[in-house]
């Protein structure tokens, strides 16, 4: 093991074990089980009726009776803490079931394997890729297998059966379905979905690649600023009114200045995030969304939306995986998005979208949606996929 990747994992074990607040009593048993605490709070609906213990896996919090029942397991010094710490709050929560929003956490890739009694489920939280994701260096494993893997569309389900064995299930995404399409359209609107990230102190990689090839934070926004100007003269040649729909909660913040100082034109606005919904209100509310390879991009291509995927990471940074709809099988060009880094493509998609009638777009939308990012209202599928594992009289029979 290299010295980076050992400091990573004193690093992990120190913030999850050691500075982490402590809690002192057991776990409860529970029906249900949620894998890393990261997006309980989107599953929270779904889940009313049921009992439900949560393990959390980021430092938020560390269990010390289960801690101490880890320690004693030969696995624990194995350089293996957080499985052995794992199994050990699995056998006394006892769940029926355990289910996870962090679908690129390989650790939950085994539990069913551990136990096989007890049914999984994840939900995919995010498009996937193979630089700094979860496809980035993993390999078939027999011990790979989730019972059921909820995604985003057909394209990335066929990808993960390569690799984990269990049913594929196309549900879209589970926030995007939650929220309730707004039919309001500000006239003129062109929305871009920003991407922005903090860029990392002095002279630090964005990431690092396994083979240790640094990818730094210059390089992998440098297709925001080619786009965007694209995007200022084309707005104000169509007399339309540039929006960046922000990451941030902040509206005079790095991400605002970031913009600022790639934007040519001074006619645009930008808006922050306010709620969970507040994006999505947004994009319903535009003529046309605009994207590179944001899961908020393809989500609007769920909801309906006239999307423009101007997907030039994918070139930028040689990584085959930022293409257009990857890893499903997509030309360069399509009606609706390019691949290629060449202003008369930018310009012949957003034309389209333009000019385009409701009914003519949703015949070419249909074409790929179910590929790309499926709409399921209300998430009735997942819903009905609990109540198929967990009956209405099966509830409640866990003390809480």
């Amino acid at each position: 093991m290299n010295l980076s990747r050992l400091k990573s994992k004193l690093r992990l074990f120190y913030n999850t074990f050691i500075a982490s607040p402590k809690q002192w009593r057991f776990p409860r048993k529970s029906e249900i089980l949620i894998y890393d605490a990261c997006g309980a709070e989107t599953m929270a609906p779904y889940l009313t009726g049921y009992s439900v213990e949560i393990l959390p896996l980021r430092g938020e919090l560390v269990n010390i009776p289960c801690l101490l029942r880890a320690i004693l397991k030969l696995s624990f010094w194995k350089i293996k803490p957080i499985q052995a710490y794992t199994e050990v709050f699995i056998k006394i929560v006892s769940p029926k079931l355990v289910i996870t929003f962090i679908d690129n956490n390989v650790g939950f890739y085994t539990i069913s394997n551990r136990f096989p009694d007890i049914k999984t489920i994840f939900l995919q939280n995010g498009t996937r890729g193979e630089k700094g994701d979860i496809f980035d260096g993993l390999i078939r494993s027999y011990d790979y297998h989730v019972d059921y893997m909820l995604v985003h569309g057909a394209a990335i389900g066929r990808h993960y059966s390569k690799y984990i064995s269990g049913e594929v299930i196309a549900i879209g995404s589970l926030k995007n379905n939650a929220s309730k399409k707004s039919s309001d359209i500000a006239v003129g609107a062109i929305v871009f979905i920003s991407q922005y990230h903090d860029k990392p102190e002095g002279n630090a990689p964005f990431w690092v690649e396994p083979d240790g090839t640094p990818v730094y934070w210059d390089n992998f926004f440098a297709v925001e600023s080619e786009v965007l100007n694209f995007l200022c003269r084309w707005c104000l040649e169509n007399r339309k009114l540039l929006r960046i729909c922000g990451r941030g909660l902040d509206n005079d913040g790095c991400e605002k200045r970031f913009y600022a100082a790639n934007l040519k034109s001074s006619e645009w606005e930008y808006i922050p995030r306010s709620d969970s919904n507040s994006s999505y209100k947004l994009v319903d509310e535009s003529e046309i969304v605009v994207f590179i390879d944001s899961t908020l991009g393809y989500e609007a291509i769920g909801r309906g939306k006239k999307a423009a995927g101007f997907s030039w990471r994918g070139a930028s940074l040689s990584c085959p995986s930022a293409r257009f709809g990857w890893p499903g099988d997509f030309p360069d060009n399509g009606p609706f998005w390019t691949n290629v880094a060449d202003e008369r493509q930018l310009r012949r998609v957003m034309d389209y979208l333009n000019t385009v009638s409701d009914e003519e777009w949703e015949k070419t939308r249909q074409l790929y949606a179910n590929e790309l990012m499926k709409f399921d209202a209300a998430n009735t599928h997942f819903t009905a996929l609990l109540d198929q594992l967990l009956p209405i009289s099966g509830k409640f029979n866990y003390a809480h």
